[in-house]
């Protein structure tokens, strides 16, 4: 998982690093730049007399962690170009290219070849019929920017006409608007202008877009996240049965379920739990840097001697919610009562998450109450599968049914996407 922008015509270095802010909630661990200036690919921060430019903010599901290794530059032949991408390619090691440091480095690398063998289109296609995975792209090229939307439309990709040229993102809040690029239409803009679908273009957006990875200003499926979000918080609402005092919640992401929780239960939601804002995204980071007692605090005035309900998004490795619950304790609630505006994740993601393995969950294998004990919450209430499917509609849903929408063998896959030491 990770931010990824483009931009190509007029100012698309100024462009691509205007993107970059507004793409590090997907990736915090570094950002990387490519363009193309007088016919040459290089990596680097681009000039503003960039023809095309590349960004790339990084969360890292493959390679090592703690270093930025995209956009990468591959040649073959008489042919180079840079791609960055977001998603994760499974059976990387199995694309037909030499010595692949990660998924994003064998992508790149089999898409040159292919692309020189058989041309931008039919290259493309062969290559992605070739992925177990999910990738949406894009690329500097000879002959332009070429943009493909992951074709089965798990990762998101927006893009917006200028007066001068093109610029596409993970996400619309990026680039001020836009068009959702429809699952597997591939584009190229630039010296060429083409598009051509790739299959099977079926539209199953990961539903932890919607819960947690998305900004809440992004449009996903034709809908705003943020009225999801508070979508979610009114369904669990309607589950309570527990004397609530007060509401609060595990920042930020969470903080629009916990809202539209309080409101329909009528209780006052207050900024108990704070967070460091220097603190990025905890669940995003590198193993090393996942410090949740660093990252939180408590305010004891606004929870002592109350019965608290504590939301959150999910639960996936149970560490955050574990120490925040822990210091509302401490601060002196007399219970807290955990709330999740989403099912248990119970399987890996092999299409975008860094949780690729069955033994980091929390959830897999236990019962909610056994999570409730570890967690050390009074009582844990997650949102039911069929109402989570009932609001977020079409999507991915792998993480918390184990049905992938490719099939795939997990224990090889968990295998294929073994990490370096953090």
């Amino acid at each position: 998982m990770c931010g990824i922008g483009g931009a190509w015509g007029g100012r698309a270095g100024e462009r691509v690093r205007r993107m970059a802010p507004w793409l590090m909630h997907r990736g915090q661990e570094g950002v990387g730049y490519a363009y193309i200036r007088g016919g040459e690919i290089a990596l680097g921060e681009p000039g503003d007399d960039a023809e095309g430019a590349l960004v790339h903010t990084r969360y890292s599901t493959s390679g090592e962690y703690g270093v930025q290794l995209q956009p990468v530059l591959a040649k073959y032949r008489d042919l180079e170009i840079a791609v960055v991408f977001n998603g994760t390619v499974v059976n990387y090691r199995r694309l037909g290219v030499e010595n692949p440091g990660f998924d994003g480095d064998a992508l790149a690398k089999a898409l040159a070849r292919e692309i020189w063998e058989r041309g931008v289109e039919q290259g493309v296609i062969s290559v992605y019929s070739k992925i177990v995975g999910a990738a949406s792209l894009l690329a500097l090229t000879p002959w332009g920017l070429l943009a493909v939307r992951d074709p089965w439309g798990i990762r998101p990709l927006a893009y917006k006409h200028l007066g001068d040229g093109v610029v596409f993102a993970s996400e619309d809040v990026a680039i001020e608007g836009g068009i959702e690029v429809p699952p597997g239409l591939a584009f190229l803009y630039g010296r060429r202008v083409a598009f051509w679908k790739i299959p099977p273009g079926v539209g199953k957006i990961c539903a932890l877009e919607y819960v947690y990875f998305a900004h809440h200003a992004t449009k996903l499926g034709g809908r705003l996240v943020l009225e999801v979000r508070e979508a979610l918080g009114k369904a669990l609402a309607e589950l309570e049965t527990e004397d609530i005092d007060v509401v609060t919640y595990v920042p930020e992401t969470s903080r629009l379920a916990a809202l539209s929780y309080a409101s329909a239960l009528g209780k006052p939601l207050v900024d108990a739990v704070v967070k460091n804002r220097y603190a990025g995204r905890i669940f995003i980071a590198p193993p090393h840097a996942r410090l949740p007692s660093d990252a939180f605090r408590v305010v004891p005035e606004l929870v002592r001697g109350k019965n608290v309900a504590l939301v959150d998004d999910s639960i996936i490795r149970g560490t955050n919610i574990k120490t925040v619950v822990a210091k509302l304790k401490e601060a002196g609630a007399k219970k807290v009562h955990v709330r999740i505006a989403s099912p248990p994740v119970r399987w890996p993601c092999f299409f975008g998450m860094d949780f690729q393995t069955r033994r980091e969950l929390i959830a897999h294998g236990r019962s909610e109450e056994q999570v409730r004990s570890l967690i050390g919450a009074d009582t844990l209430k997650y949102l039911p599968l069929e109402k989570f499917r009932e609001i977020i509609g079409e999507a991915c849903y792998a993480c918390f049914t184990g049905e992938y929408p490719q099939k795939l063998d997990i224990k090889q896959a968990e295998a294929e996407l073994g990490r370096a030491p953090a």
